[in-house]
């Protein structure tokens, strides 16, 4: 589908389970490459478990080292279909029930956000609307939603998937200013996002900011291998979406006085000073005069406290 009828195209991608039809994670996007597929799935894996095998075409996408190398750390089989043979992945049947029942509605969004907004609709809909692969099931469910149900595949160990993902995603949150801090640079996300915990991703120069599978801006970087440092973060492009701000601002910034990336001022911190002040040690006391002292101290004080009367007859 076509973006803002322009030569830019919005794609949706899906994750969806074979035996169910379930759609398990689904996006509007305006990039259909490695990062957006990853953001997919991590997303799907991470709210279902991790199948026996992924199935998909053969798709520069999915057989990029990145792909398949975290099916591969995750303990997924990676499954490609034969070429000329696209009905194995049962992709075909879903891009039909699209053209009916969304596509229309892609082409009459205003924008962006609300091409993600009826794509977030479709997906809901296909999911709990009976599917003609469930007609003649005697259990009476029919729905997608309902067949798969409770089932989930293998859990995934705590922390495995933040593991096999660490090269190439990290979490920031979202400043006052709608800015996430990476490494030495300030890349902006939205600030209607402020305080907002948010997911940046990086492979291959190209840099996304998501949030709940959203994209709200993507930059190219120069990365320094030797030094694993970013050098440089450029190229902004800024996704409108409904998570914008509605607040605005006390002035309007065309895009040669809005920085969406910065580098942050290096500052070296000096080694406190030494002020020449030092700790006094307290005096050592012997243990017994230090009893003697307490002892003494102790009777003085008990018949300080007793009645004259009582001391009189002492």
């Amino acid at each position: 589908m076509r973006l803002d009828d322009d030569d830019h195209w919005a794609y949706s991608l899906c994750i969806f389970e074979g035996y169910s039809r379930k759609i398990l994670a689904g996006m509007a996007t305006a990039y259909q490459d490695t990062v957006a597929v990853l953001q997919l799935l991590s997303a799907a894996l991470a709210e279902y478990g991790k199948p026996e095998g992924l199935v998909s075409d053969n798709g520069s996408v999915f057989t990029s080292d990145a792909y398949e190398g975290l099916l591969t750390e995750l303990d997924i089989a990676v499954c490609h279909i034969e070429k000329g043979k696209p009905w194995q992945d049962l992709a075909e049947a879903q891009f039909k029930i699209q053209l009916r029942i969304a596509d229309a509605h892609f082409e009459q969004a205003a924008g962006f956000a609300e091409i993600q907004d009826q794509h977030a609709a479709f997906v809901e809909t296909f999911n709990t609307t009976p599917h003609w692969a469930h007609r003649e099931r005697a259990d009476g469910l029919r729905a997608p939603v309902d067949v798969l149900g409770w089932v989930r595949g293998r859990e995934i160990a705590a922390g495995a998937l933040q593991r096999a993902l660490r090269a190439m995603q990290v979490e920031r949150v979202v400043n006052g200013r709608g800015y996430v801090s990476v490494q030495r640079f300030y890349i902006y996300a939205e600030r209607g996002l402020s305080r907002t915990r948010v997911s940046v991703w990086l492979y291959e120069g190209r840099l996304h900011v998501a949030h709940r599978e959203v994209l709200l801006a993507r930059y190219t970087y120069r990365y320094d291998r030797k030094a694993r440092r970013l050098r440089a973060v450029s190229d902004p492009e800024i996704s409108r979406t409904a998570y914008a701000s509605p607040q605005l601002e006390l002035w309007e910034l065309d895009d040669e006085q809005w920085r969406k990336a910065t580098a942050r001022p290096y500052e070296r911190r000096e080694p406190p000073r030494d002020s020449g002040a030092r700790q006094l040690a307290l005096p050592i006391v012997g243990i017994v005069g230090l009893l003697a002292a307490l002892t003494s101290r102790c009777t003085h004080d008990a018949s300080a406290t007793l009645p004259r009367r009582a001391r009189a007859r002492a």
